[in-house]
């Protein structure tokens, strides 16, 4: 199976290229995109050294389906600059992909800080809670049930957690039991426990039926 990897970009110099290295390192055939929404810094320049590059307009929606069109892979995964595989994470992929009855799934996450909060947080997303998961957990796809879902709608927030609910309305989605690295920067620096109040009430509004732009607007000014 071919894995086709995307990732957005925006001004991620100081992440990404780690994140590419833990790509290339993977095992098999595969492919891999950079889609940058307009970075100003050294982004584009570093990721050039490793993957291809495109440009689109900006938004991670946007920029994910610009680079899913491109893809010709069995399987896309869209991983975010920020976050690392683990080793053997296309092997582990690939092994579960092989059922024809699963459509996708993620890995669980931890992070690249120690704090107690940060070690629940990854603690939770080591169970098949749907609710619990997000694209920094590196969300992956047969790539014909992508299309058939559309891809990701292009809503300015939340379009993971859209998109992964969707795709469990097609088949089963597993979790792997292997965790990605993301990093803890917003954690840090907004401090832990604002951070993660602000990404429930996040997603408590959208549960909520909240206009999205609004919801949008209010991450925006609580960032």
């Amino acid at each position: 199976m071919r894995i086709s990897v995307i990732i957005p970009t925006l001004n991620e110099e100081s992440h990404i290229e780690k994140t590419l290295q833990s790509v290339i390192k993977q095992e098999g055939n595969y492919e891999f995109y950079v889609v940058d929404g307009g970075s100003t810094d050294n982004t584009v320049a570093i990721a050039k050294r490793y993957a291809c590059v495109i440009s689109s307009k900006r938004g991670r929606a946007i920029q994910m389906n610009a680079g899913a069109k491109l893809c010709k892979g069995d399987i896309l995964l869209f991983l975010h600059a920020d976050t690392l595989l683990p080793d053997n994470a296309f092997r582990e992929i690939r092994k579960r992909m092989k059922d024809d009855t699963v459509v996708g799934g993620s890995f669980y996450i931890e992070f690249d800080a120690d704090n107690f909060i940060l070690r629940g947080i990854s603690f939770i997303s080591r169970f098949d809670f749907r609710i619990f998961h997000f694209g920094d957990q590196g969300i992956f796809v047969r790539r014909d049930v992508f299309q058939a879902l559309r891809g990701y709608k292009e809503i300015p927030i939340m379009e993971d957690y859209d998109f992964y609910k969707r795709l469990a309305g097609q088949g089963k989605v597993v979790l792997l039991r292997m965790p990605v690295i993301s990093s803890a920067r917003r954690f840090v620096k907004k401090g832990v426990v604002r951070q993660l109040l602000i990404n429930k009430l996040v997603v408590l509004s959208y549960w909520a039926g909240v206009d999205i732009q609004t919801i949008k607007r209010f991450y925006d000014d609580m960032r």
